[in-house]
């Protein structure tokens, strides 16, 4: 190889201006994977070689030159997009986001919260037995799958089973009591 791929002791902007350009097709391919912006990839890669003038007494004589221009142009985009985040959380003032720490917004309440004692209990007496017997050991009573398994001498697979075809069936049958098919 020709002297100018090995950089004399200290490379200098003139070694960095003679080696830089051969580097920039896969330094613009990169920033353009990294962007998907022809533009902001092509302002990502002036500034590559911009802080790789800077950072040359930092190269290391010996390593890949196109690796560490690559790492430059990596680096310069993480701290962008962090930049960039930054910035988004900027826009919030610091009155409105204390108002909006010091009252949040009330959340709406799921639709199974609507639902009464009676209107549970009505559906679990039109379900199957085997169903609503794993079901109300487990919901109401808060047994675990072994208590449940050994109280009733059933595997812990079928209780598990058992308690989602309860689960589905109340679905179905309280579904539209919540959403005001049926009182």
């Amino acid at each position: 190889m020709d002297s100018r791929h090995f950089p004399p002791s200290a490379p200098d902007s003139a070694w960095f201006a003679a080696n830089a350009p051969e580097h920039e097709p896969v330094l613009r391919a990169a920033a353009l994977k990294l962007c998907r912006n022809a533009s902001e990839a092509s302002d990502l890669v002036q500034e590559t070689f911009k802080r790789g003038l800077e950072k040359l007494g930092g190269y290391k004589r010996g390593t890949d030159f196109r690796a560490w221009l690559l790492s430059i142009l990596r680096n310069l985009f993480i701290d962008q997009c962090r930049s960039s985040a930054r910035g988004q959380r900027a826009d919030v003032s610091a009155e409105d986001l204390q108002e909006r720490v010091a009252a949040p917004e009330p959340e709406a309440q799921p639709a199974w919260a609507a639902i009464s004692p009676e209107q549970l209990r009505e559906a679990l007496e039109q379900i199957p037995e085997e169903f609503r017997l794993v079901y109300q050991l487990h919901s109401l009573e808060g047994r675990s799958y072994i208590e449940i398994s050994e109280r009733l001498g059933i595997p812990k697979a079928t209780v598990g089973t058992r308690l989602i075809r309860a689960r589905r069936r109340l679905k179905e049958l309280l579904l539209p009591v919540v959403s005001g098919g049926e009182a």
